[in-house]
């Protein structure tokens, strides 16, 4: 048995067993369609999955991929771990556990911040990964629609919907639209629309009189429709889309997904929406916590701003300081003798920790000590980022 990240050579062999084990899941075109910027034609799927090998052939795998956020001038450097699959009759011999010990000593090697995957919690929660971010989910039915959003617009036959194209002009005005917002992933602009259509969604170019006005993603599922992600040249065409979204593409209701901090389009949908629900998000392993921790603080500053004030807390042995004084951030650790002296407040658990710093537990737990308003912080990784 050994562990060996794959070249460009395995592609067939890793889709053919991923698409073996996923069976129906992924059905139908498999993870090709499914994931196409990963597995699809054009992607050379390199160096990017940890196999497990018995005689030379594919025990058990998952993928690594790159997955960062930009706020301002910083970047954020994690990776997304999928695809996570083992042969039913290699199951119960650690196979998984070794990829996923591999995989934390390969972060800290090349300076990875965090880790982010989705399944069933135990399962992952003994590397450190727990389920956190802050999510709304807004569901919209046919009455909303006809009582909230035409009463909310009257311009919506100014707008239309078509399938973005890879390749063109509107592919690089959707990437100049998405690189402006001050906190969102890392993307490429060569594969812009490949990137969007994870999870079979459809990218559609919003125009307005047939002038190009931003983009959505239209994820169809079960024949309901949700929009993933709306960018917008001009928000004051949100509701206007919203109606003509409705109108033309989804007369039986949708939902649409928002992080925290889309205060503006949270604003508009709770008026009219028929229901909402707050939910957590993906499950991460913080490898770095510092780093995490000041960069999403100073990410929070950019978008919200924070209150001056300071918070010390202590968890696995060390010591963690943070401060905010006109609008600058600063975030230090201190262990050993300096951690062990500190008498001041709660000793965290991590999971508890990471749970309270970027989830809904901040808006209970409130004896803390934490200065208001600073959490959670606004980690949120779009669906079309996810693997």
């Amino acid at each position: 048995m050994e562990v060996i990240r794959a070249g460009a050579q395995w592609k067939e062999e890793i889709l053919r067993f991923a698409d073996r084990i996923f069976g129906d899941d992924v059905q139908p075109g498999g993870f090709a369609e499914l994931i196409p910027d990963v597995y699809g034609p054009e992607a050379p799927c390199d160096g990017n999955h940890l196999l497990v090998l018995e005689d030379g052939k594919i025990r058990a795998l998952l993928l690594t991929e790159p997955i960062s956020f930009v706020s301002g001038d910083e970047i954020l450097k994690g990776i997304g771990v999928g695809t996570v699959s083992v042969d039913e009759d290699a199951r119960g011999r650690g196979f998984m556990q070794l990829l996923l010990k591999t995989v934390r000593e390969w972060m800290k090697e090349e300076g990875y911040a965090f880790a982010v995957l989705s399944g069933q919690r135990q399962r992952y929660a003994y590397w450190g990964y727990e389920p956190m971010e802050m999510r709304i989910h807004m569901q919209l039915d046919p009455g909303n629609g006809k009582h909230g959003l035409r009463r909310a617009c009257t311009d919506a036959e100014a707008i239309s919907f078509t399938e973005l194209e890879e390749g063109g002009e509107e592919e690089g005005l959707a990437y100049e639209l998405f690189t402006r917002l001050s906190l969102h992933t890392l993307r490429k602009r060569e594969n812009f629309v490949r990137h969007l259509k994870a999870g079979r969604c459809i990218p559609l170019v919003i125009r307005k009189n047939g002038s190009f006005a931003g983009y959505l993603c239209d994820s169809v599922r079960n024949g309901e429709h949700k929009i993933t992600e709306l960018e917008l040249c001009d928000m004051a065409l949100y509701p206007a889309v919203l109606l003509a979204y409705w109108e033309q593409r989804a007369p039986e209701g949708f939902s649409v997904g928002l992080s925290l901090y889309r205060t503006e389009e949270f604003s508009f949908l709770e008026k009219i929406c028929g229901r909402y629900e707050l939910r957590t998000g993906h499950q991460y392993y913080m490898a770095d916590l510092q780093a995490v921790l000041s960069f999403f603080l100073r990410a929070k500053q950019r978008l919200t701003g924070l209150l001056d004030g300071k918070w010390a807390f202590r968890t696995e042995g060390r010591l963690y300081c943070c401060s905010v004084k006109d609008g600058n951030v600063c975030v230090t650790v201190e262990s050993g003798e300096v951690a062990e002296r500190w008498k001041d407040g709660k000793e965290w658990e991590k999971g508890e920790l990471v749970r309270f710093l970027f989830g809904p537990s901040s808006a209970v737990l409130t004896t803390t000590g934490a200065p208001a308003g600073w959490f959670p912080l606004p980690l949120y990784l779009p669906d079309a980022d996810a693997v």
